[in-house]
């Protein structure tokens, strides 16, 4: 495929943190979005659940306050981070959106490794993939890990691909991709909706590295038995037209 590289002052980014019950985690990664931002960042939309604790919408009140780019947004649909992912897309005013969450498991410095993969190579989407040489996990169940390898392995031969980490939330996508899939994961399985639709129609995506560290704080919603509804709809993408494309 032809590489073609991307001048950084074209890239015009919305980057979507989705907040639930995190405190000073959301401070953490603003502050690191911030530090390394080279001018590309146009916006940080602080996708916040309508249940979050007052201390939780007092620290996104405080960034929205202080600094222009950070806005708060109230997440309608709830509870889901697939709705709270579809929402911010649909917000988002910049030409590539990234979507990542509060709780420092996805990695705030890895946003500017993956504008970086943009420049370089003109790329539709960027994943980033805890499974490459510079990644890892930190804290990671061991039973988790193994069968997270297995999955990642067969979706990986499923699709024939060089994606390597299907599953992993942490992603940049151009505002094309974002504009021509009608998405419908409500919870997880948004993770690797916005993996495989993409890939199926086509799309150019890349990869960087990436480290998963377990959260600081707050609790996981996302339980053992919720991970099938990844290979459902990992499945019936590979089987089936992308439903509701819409013209790019």
């Amino acid at each position: 495929m032809n590489q073609k590289t991307i001048p950084l002052d074209t890239i015009k980014l919305s980057v979507v943190v989705t907040v639930f019950s995190e405190t000073f985690s959301i401070d953490e990664t603003v502050k690191i979005l911030l530090a390394l931002d080279r001018g590309y960042i146009q916006e940080i939309l602080l996708l916040t659940s309508p249940r979050a604790s007052e201390e939780t919408f007092s620290i996104c009140r405080k960034w929205e306050a202080q600094e222009p780019r950070v806005k708060l947004v109230v997440q309608k649909n709830n509870p889901g981070i697939g709705w709270a992912y579809r929402e911010g897309m649909e917000a988002a005013k910049g030409n590539y959106v990234a979507l990542m969450a509060a709780d420092l498991e996805t990695e705030p410095a890895a946003i500017d490794r993956m504008v970086q993969k943009v420049e370089e190579t003109g790329c539709d989407e960027v994943i980033a993939n805890r499974w490459l040489p510079g990644g890892g996990f930190t804290n990671y169940d061991p039973l988790k890990l193994v069968l997270n390898w297995i999955f990642q392995k067969a979706f990986r031969v499923l699709f024939w691909s060089r994606i390597g980490d299907y599953t992993f939330g942490l992603k940049l996508l151009s505002k094309k991709v974002v504009d021509a899939i009608e998405w419908e994961g409500t919870t997880h399985e948004i993770c690797i909706e916005t993996t495989v639709k993409p890939l199926k129609m086509g799309f150019h995506l890349e990869q960087v590295p990436t480290v998963w560290v377990g959260r600081k704080e707050g609790t996981s919603v996302n339980t053992f038995f919720k991970n099938f509804r990844y290979v459902k709809l990992g499945l019936r993408v590979f089987m089936n037209p992308v439903r509701g494309a819409k013209p790019v």
